[in-house]
């Protein structure tokens, strides 16, 4: 009976801090989130394009140099590591998104309530059973992977027409 008590008071733990990680991750790296979000908003096609490739070369390099003792297993868990970190800082980057949506929705509303809802949203639309574990987490892991790449790479989108009008009709 100690053994489920472990178990479901961890996963109520992990729970309960994985809002409050993309929360921090958003004030503390406010331009990176902001790219990512950037990204998925505008092109989340693009996005999920580039990160088939960078989870299929996580995955495999993982699954390649899991049974290799000593530095292969090395690898593989610094592998994780870093893939689990760019999943994380797109997650902070989908919840700034959520936030930024939300906040039409919310009344009264602040910027840091804002993006606590947005990751609440995130955890809680993943953790929905069959829809969330099977459909929504996998395209959108893959999506704000790619996100989280094309974010700390500095790339933007590029402006459409419209927003070139705007820009030089304002100078």
């Amino acid at each position: 009976m100690v053994d489920v008590y472990i178990v479901v008071y961890t996963l109520l733990g992990i729970l309960i801090c994985l809002p409050a990680l993309l929360l921090a991750l958003n004030l503390l790296m406010p331009q990176i989130t902001q790219r990512i979000e950037t990204r998925l908003e505008k092109t989340p096609g693009k996005s999920f394009v580039l990160g088939v490739p960078v989870t299929a070369a996580f995955l495999l390099w993982i699954a390649i140099t899991a049974n290799i003792p000593g530095i292969g297993q090395g690898s593989a868990f610094l592998a994780a590591f870093v893939g689990m970190g760019l999943g994380t800082l797109g997650a902070a980057g989908m919840s700034r998104l959520l936030a930024k949506r939300v906040k039409l929705l919310a009344n009264p509303s602040s910027e840091v309530l804002n993006l606590l809802r947005g990751a609440v949203m995130y955890e809680l639309a993943c953790l929905f059973p069959i829809v969330g574990w099977f459909l929504f987490a996998p395209v959108v892991g893959i999506t704000v992977l790619g996100a989280a790449v094309f974010g700390l790479l500095g790339w933007l989108p590029r402006p459409s027409v419209s927003e070139q009008v705007v820009v030089a009709s304002n100078q």
